[in-house]
């Protein structure tokens, strides 16, 4: 079976990020619960103090895994479990712990870690432990009721467990493993998934829209709003789609990108009616054209009438105006010292005429 350094790098998201209670601790290592520095004798429930000491790790003690049907050990180093207990306690993680890997729970703190360094004079001595030099012992006060009522004092819980980020160094071969083989990410994500700290995996489909000549691509079945959407580059890469607006094909929609890469609004395109099509007029029936013909005849017939009526007139005027030219040059014979009396009449056109002639 192969064997498994841990190894710890110091990066800020590795490294033990829990202790659990559990009923089988990976470490084989039990606890004792405390009650004034002596084991306590469940009697008077309300005057304990409730704390619980045991072993965390301990150096090359192999830890058996077996995931997905994989079959292999971890060991820890005293250096490793020294790192690893000074960051459980930087990193702020005292509060958090769950019931098996499983159930978070609150009202539980580790107050107290120490390593040990000599194991017949170490604390832990004091209360039947006996663990090797480099060792991580660790107390948890407990608070809440129901853990200390129903898993502590029941006996459900019979040591702690850790929940890590670690890499892994294979013994046998010499070889690093990284954390991205399927076998270490899968107890990642085991570990993770119990404690509710992440999700199980599931299938993301992914979904594409036409604008134009460009495809657009989203995760899911459906284009919504805030769902992140994106270009894919030369290199297969994401390109986040950049404000602006983007009709899609096949849909009488627009999607408006209002922060870069992300769906703002799916809104209805205004489409545009072409103004309808003027419908030809019927042709007239040939009553009414019969009707529109007289009508034209009868306003020609009377027009024609009116003409040759102010013809006549005309003529007839004319006639006149020649007698009056006669008549006025029989008059300029008459001497010039004549006197010519004006007689006011009242003239017709006839004679407005023939007193212009005079005039001139």
């Amino acid at each position: 079976m192969i064997t498994y350094e841990a190894v710890f790098n110091g990066a800020k998201n590795d490294g033990v990020f829990g202790i659990s209670l559990v009923a089988d601790p990976a470490m084989e290592g039990l606890f004792v619960a405390l009650k004034k520095q002596e084991p306590i004798q469940l009697k008077e429930i309300d005057k304990e103090q409730r704390i619980l000491m045991g072993l965390i790790l301990e150096p090359k003690k192999p830890v058996y895994r077996n995931q997905n049907g994989e079959e292999f050990n971890i060991v820890f180093s005293e250096d490793v479990i020294k790192e690893l207990s000074h960051n459980f306690f930087k990193a702020g993680f005292q509060k958090n712990s769950t019931i098996e890997h499983d159930t978070p729970i609150d009202g539980v703190t580790f107050v107290e870690s120490w390593i040990v360094e000599d194991t017949k004079i170490d604390k832990s001595a004091n209360f039947g432990f006996s663990y090797p030099k480099g060792s991580w012992i660790a107390s948890m006060k407990v608070d809440s009721d129901e853990v200390w009522n129903d898993y502590v004092k029941t006996g459900k819980v019979q040591g702690f467990s850790v929940d890590a980020m670690i890499d892994l160094k294979e013994v046998n071969l010499k070889t690093e493993i990284k954390m991205e083989s399927n076998l270490v990410k899968d107890f990642i994500t085991d570990v993770k998934t119990a404690l509710g700290l992440e999700k199980p995996e599931v299938e993301v489909k992914l979904g594409s829209v036409l604008s134009g000549e460009n495809t657009l691509y989203f995760d899911g079945e459906m284009l919504q709003i805030d769902s992140a959407v994106w270009l894919l580059g030369e290199d297969e890469t994401k390109v986040p789609l950049p404000v602006g607006e983007y009709p899609l094909d096949e849909k009488e929609q627009i999607l408006v990108v209002s922060e870069e890469g992300v769906v703002g609004e799916i809104k209805e395109a205004v489409v545009e009616e072409a103004p309808a099509e003027l419908a030809e007029p019927e042709a007239p029936s040939e009553g009414v054209l019969n009707q529109i013909k007289s009508l034209l005849i009868k306003y020609s017939e009377e027009q024609s009438k009116k003409i040759e009526d102010l013809r006549a007139e005309f003529s007839e005027v004319k006639k006149e105006n020649e007698t009056l030219k006669v008549e006025l040059a029989e008059v300029s014979k008459e001497p010039a010292a004549k006197k010519i009396v004006a007689t006011p009449v009242q003239l017709t056109a006839k004679g407005r005429i023939l007193d212009k002639l005079r005039n001139n």
